[in-house]
């Protein structure tokens, strides 16, 4: 039988420490995965808005929320935007990552 997790469960969940790194470069390194954090949706949507001009450069992205979009051109934007977000999002948490190991 599955063991249901409650809300407390999973607001409690903290993560494994990792060996070998300590806990000062684990806290040394909490703002500038923040930044990191804050910075990938924004240099994600920049992407993504670059990427659908060269698509359609007559027209906005369509959006889920509007009733006109077609449906195959709503699947390839949200597709894209989906793909952008994952890609910039693990490029800017390795390179960040990197980095951060390099310069400490």
């Amino acid at each position: 039988m599955r063991r249901q997790a409650h809300s407390t469960e999973l607001a409690l969940a903290v993560p494994e420490p990792q060996p070998g790194i300590p806990v000062v470069a684990r806290l040394m390194f909490a703002p500038v995965r923040l930044v990191s954090k804050r910075l990938a949706p924004r240099l994600s949507t920049r992407l993504f808005q670059a990427i659908w001009r060269v698509i359609d450069d007559e027209s906005e992205p369509p959006r889920a929320e509007e009733r006109q979009p077609s449906l195959p051109k709503l699947a390839v934007a949200l597709a894209l935007e989906g793909a952008c977000t994952a890609i910039v999002g693990g490029l800017l948490d390795h390179v960040t990552r990197r980095e951060f190991a390099r310069l400490t």
